[in-house]
């Protein structure tokens, strides 16, 4: 990337700063959740990323489809707290889920099928280097913007980490596309380190790092800041002598002062054993990558994504009889401050715009339907987002951290049922998960059925009517958004 250079700040600048975001504080460090599928692990030979965005506060899930931009020659990029980032004026195209008015919460599929999101991943580093204020909530944009693999999205990552510095404490960024996935570690300060999904294996990611082993002259697997290993070393976090060969996530994580209550442990325990169909011990020691038991399906990373250690000595509600399992001493996957999950499906092999495909969720996985999108597709159907859909950048900062717009027009908005449905179970889900399950499962599965016999059927019906077959395509997802908000309406009533 040419033209990177920091630029005496602007006026525009100057709002933006009024507007810039407020750490959410420690509560903040313990969620979210993501599965990294390598496309020989998967069933259809998809690279799958399953994703549980968990956010505290008041939020608002805010979805759209912003087509590709040209500002001319060159773009400046305010990254929010002083820096700014030349680049070229140029920005791909992306189907964006955000979350008002969070930092670090925002999901992006771009026009080139990579996809990006996050999972908190706090570390040892209090001092890291920033430049104006470093970068932070704008990192996942410029990846969706600018990446045309993953691999360009993990280099252009760790350029601007090493540019400006990170800001937060430390995060994990999946990155994935149709070929390859990647999980990048960013460290708080100008370090980072990436590793690639092996194809036959799968990534399980809490809220902790999970890289282990690091070849940094092994660029095909291993990408990161040349000193990472040396940097840790002066800071007394790593002793070759002591330690024997460096570990990545030993160095850098918070050590965990108690593996039951930490948030993280038994998710990360919880997402190998049914990846792989064998127990684990409660421990540290995890892999960063293991082979799934069976090829993975987009049906398996649903499950997961609504487990709540069901079944197993953790299962704190002891059958939901206790109370909502989304809000126990021990943190489950799926859990009260998930916002909503996400799995991408990313295959070479199909056409475009199947090759790229989603099912979502607008709130908790376990309360509400998995629905369909194709994030290809120029128009999306009423209710699941507002704001404009041309490229903003001044305007897509303020309405995001200064979501007023937001919060008076979220009423109209799928999500606000959903949560107004998802709040209402939780006051007593075992007398009302059974129910909700019964009508929302068989709508799933003729979902599913559908979108199978729909794709099917796609290649022919494109090569005699283009227009009529992308048009098939926009129409089954506004129908699935359609007998969703029906669901949901019955739902609350009857129950």
């Amino acid at each position: 990337m040419k033209h990177n250079r920091i630029h005496i700040l602007t006026t525009a600048l100057a709002v933006m700063i009024a507007a810039a975001p407020v750490s959410a504080g420690k509560a903040g460090d313990f969620a979210c959740f993501t599965v990294l599928v390598g496309r020989n692990a998967s069933a259809d030979g998809s690279v799958l990323l399953a994703h549980n965005e968990d956010d505290w506060g008041d939020n608002t899930v805010n979805i759209r489809r912003i087509p590709a931009h040209d500002y001319g020659e060159v773009r400046l990029v305010e990254l929010g707290e002083g820096a700014v980032y030349e680049t070229d004026g140029k920005t791909a195209g992306f189907f964006w889920v955000e979350v008002a008015p969070q930092e670090f919460s925002d999901a992006f599929v771009n026009d080139y099928g990579v996809v990006v999101v996050s999972d908190s991943c706090p570390t040892r580093e209090k001092k890291g280097e920033l430049i104006d204020g470093g970068i932070g909530y704008m990192l996942r944009r410029l990846i969706a913007e600018k990446a045309r693999t993953a691999r360009e999205g993990v280099l252009l990552a760790g350029q601007l980490i090493e540019t400006f510095g990170y800001r937060g404490s430390g995060r994990t960024y999946a990155i994935a596309d149709k070929n390859e996935a990647w999980a990048l570690g960013a460290v708080q300060g100008r370090r980072w380190i990436a590793q690639r999904v092996p194809d036959d294996e799968v990534a399980i990611i809490p809220n902790h790092m999970t890289i282990r082993q690091i070849r940094l002259d092994d660029p095909a697997d291993f990408l990161g800041s040349k000193d990472i290993i040396a940097y840790a070393a002066a800071n007394g976090w790593y002793d070759e002598n002591k330690d024997g060969a460096f570990d990545f996530k030993k160095a850098y994580t918070i050590p965990s002062k108690d593996l039951l209550a930490d948030h993280n442990t038994l998710r990360h325990w919880r997402g190998l054993t049914l990846m792989t169909g064998r127990e684990w011990p409660i421990g540290e020691d995890y892999p960063f990558a293991v082979k799934p038991a069976e090829k993975v399906t987009v049906e398996k990373l649903m499950a997961v994504l609504r487990d709540h250690h069901e079944g197993t000595p953790y299962d704190a509600t002891d059958g939901y009889k206790t109370g909502t399992p989304n809000q126990t001493k021990f943190r489950t996957i799926c859990t009260m401050t998930t916002v909503n999950a996400l799995i991408a499906s990313l295959n070479a092999a199909k056409s475009e715009p199947l090759a790229v495909s989603l099912w979502m969720t607008l709130g908790k996985p376990d309360t509400t339907v998995f629905l369909p999108f194709y994030p290809a597709l120029e128009r999306l159907p009423e209710g699941l987002g507002m704001g404009p859909l041309e490229h903003d950048d001044a305007t897509f900062y303020r309405q995001h951290f200064q979501d007023a717009d937001f919060k008076a027009g979220r009423g109209a908005l799928l999500t606000a049922r959903v949560l107004d449905l998802e709040n209402y179970v939780n006051a007593d889900y075992g007398a009302r998960i059974g129910a909700l399950k019964k009508e929302r499962d068989p709508i799933e599965r003729e979902m599913k059925e559908g979108r199978a016999k729909l794709e099917a059927g796609f290649a022919e019906a494109y090569a005699q009517d283009p227009l009529k077959a992308l048009a098939s395509l926009e129409d089954f997802v506004a129908d699935a958004l359609k007998r969703t908000m029906l669901l949901t309406k019955t739902l609350r009533e009857i129950l």
